[in-house]
């Protein structure tokens, strides 16, 4: 079931729910009403019997002993003061105090054990019976000589619930049939948006287009779309990224494995070659195969520096830069100068630690030897100053790139990804890269973080 389908359900049950809980209140209420209106009915008129006002049922059944006649003469008498008489609209009857009828208007009324304790000096009772099929509500009220029974035919009264039950419930039926038509037409207009996103993201997995959606939409909708289109755009940046990266490595590939090919294709036409030349041919060799090794190992870092998804940490970032410095010095015998202060970050050491070893090795390669390389931590960045050449101003803004290397160091070992992957870090850090003339000569390369 669509959501759409599964949202006017849920609001046709509500409507159909609350109109049918509001219908059974208007009929409870009705009900309640017609039933009083004839017990009120019932009780005047039983006073009015009792009392005398009204005339007796006129149809004695026998003489009872002294007592009771008299009873019925001092009610005769108070009906000869008044005009009202029994009246056709309701059944009336006389019981004495042991039940025995006494006298009726026409028609026997039921006797029960209720009406007889009635009789007998018991309050008043009210009750529904059937006389001749038809419905009745029937009011035994005591009266001097046993009770007096009033009864009234509520025919009409099971007409008027009956034909309010049957309207009632056609207004349920139409109510619901709006409420299923209101909620299509409703959820056809708010979920329009929804269609749209799916129709758009079906087009963007059937044709690869990362083109956004640019839905113009404010609500919910409208952020979701949002979110998407920069989704999107994300994955396009991720795509060219990808496809710079792999055609930046077949260019630079293709140099090394060149050389290789050609030298081996020497080794293979010439079977003797003078020791010096084949030690140059075997050095020559060697040198391709390291530089395509730190290539492929540098490719693997640049790779697994971006899918990096390990959970940040808190850390002081000093730490991290001694510890790098260290191994940096054990492994090159190079003489390191570090001034820290205390930094503390969130991110990862570890990528910060490689981003401190390239800048160490970037430093390294263009640095005389014996000069010592200057590492200063101040202000959340990191600076690693060399004593070579420097990077000339037209170089700066492009050292950082994937592959790049400067006219001055194209004849230096390396691959053009180490400083690629600092501004990577730097930017997974929050930070940038930095690049300046160093007070004296030299570069200073770094980095800083957020």
């Amino acid at each position: 079931m669509t959501l759409r389908s599964r949202v006017i359900s849920i609001v046709t049950v509500l409507v159909v729910v609350g109109v049918g809980l509001a219908s059974l209140a208007a009929y409870r209420v009705t009900q309640r009403e017609l039933v009083q209106e004839t017990d009120r009915f019932l009780v005047t008129r039983a006073e009015e019997l009792a009392d005398g006002q009204r005339q007796p049922p006129p149809n004695p059944r026998d003489d009872r002993n002294g007592d009771d006649r008299d009873d019925r003469d001092d009610r005769d008498d108070k009906a000869d003061d008044v005009k009202l008489a029994s009246d056709p609209d309701a059944l009336s009857q006389t019981i004495d105090r042991n039940g025995d009828i006494t006298a009726t208007s026409g028609q026997d009324l039921p006797v029960n054990d209720a009406d007889r304790a009635v009789a007998a000096g018991a309050p008043s009772v009210i009750r529904d019976l059937t006389l001749d099929a038809s419905p009745y509500r029937m009011i035994t009220a005591p009266d001097p000589a046993g009770a007096v029974q009033v009864a009234r035919d509520v025919s009409a009264t099971a007409d008027v619930l009956e034909g309010l039950r049957v309207r009632l419930g056609v207004i349920a039926v139409v109510v619901a049939c709006l409420a299923a038509l209101l909620g299509w037409l409703l959820m056809r207009r708010t979920t329009q948006p929804l269609e749209d996103l799916t129709a758009a993201t079906e087009r963007v997995t059937r044709t690869r287009d990362l083109t956004p959606l640019d839905l113009d939409r404010s609500d919910e909708v409208g952020r979701l779309a949002d979110s998407f289109d920069r989704m999107l755009g994300a994955l396009a940046l991720s795509r060219d990224q990808q496809q710079r990266l792999v055609q930046d490595a077949a260019h630079e590939l293709r140099t090394p494995l060149t050389s290789l090919r050609a030298n081996i294709e020497l080794l293979d036409r010439v079977r003797s070659l003078p020791e010096d030349d084949l030690d140059a041919l075997l050095g020559g060799l060697n040198d391709e195969l390291a530089e395509l090794t730190a290539l492929f190992d540098e490719l693997i870092q640049l790779a697994s520096e971006a899918d990096d998804a390990s959970p940040a940490q808190d850390f002081d970032l000093a730490e991290v830069v001694d510890d790098a410095v260290e191994r940096f010095r054990r492994r090159t015998g190079r003489q390191v100068t570090i001034v820290t202060e205390p930094t503390p970050v969130r991110g990862n050491p570890t990528q910060l630690e490689r981003a401190v070893t390239n800048l160490l090795g970037n430093a390294d390669k263009f640095s005389p030897s014996g000069e010592p390389i200057d590492v200063a931590l101040a202000d959340r960045a990191v600076v690693v100053r060399d004593r070579g050449p420097g990077i000339a101003n037209e170089d700066r803004e492009h050292v950082f790139d994937r592959f790049y290397r400067s006219s001055a160091a194209r004849s230096e070992p390396g691959s053009g990804l180490g400083l690629a992957i600092v501004r990577q870090i730097a930017e997974q850090h929050g930070g940038t890269v930095t690049v300046s003339e160093a007070p004296g000569g030299g570069a200073a390369v770094g980095f800083t973080v957020g």
